[in-house]
């Protein structure tokens, strides 16, 4: 889940979907912030190139995005069919949040 609040209240939560944790890919717990915004952009990685329309990088190359080839999110997929290390986001939940945050905007993720 991700919760993200603004002076203290509670303004945004939405099931996400981490990191792979069978291929050992699991997003790291760990305290960091957003320190880039771009919408339209291409992920890259050894065999892939997948276009998102909102991306905000919160650790090295992983980051909260979209995730339009899922059908679902929350529970229990990050264990076998996660992510590299990011944080997938259903479109209209992402979209109200970069919306919202600013570069800066402290990110604590943990399992």
């Amino acid at each position: 889940m991700m919760y993200y609040y603004q002076n203290g209240k509670l303004v945004l939560e939405s099931p996400v979907v981490t990191g792979n944790m069978k291929r050992n890919w699991g997003t790291p717990s760990k305290v960091c912030y957003v320190y880039y915004k771009q919408k339209n952009r291409v992920l890259r990685g050894a065999n892939y190139a997948t276009p998102v329309k909102y991306w905000m990088a919160v650790d090295g190359h992983i980051g909260i995005h979209d995730a339009s080839w899922r059908k679902e999110f929350g529970g229990e997929i990050y264990l076998t069919d996660g992510s590299h290390g990011c944080i997938n986001t259903p479109l209209e939940k992402v979209r109200e949040l970069y919306d919202m945050v600013e570069i800066g905007t402290p990110v604590i993720m943990f399992y």
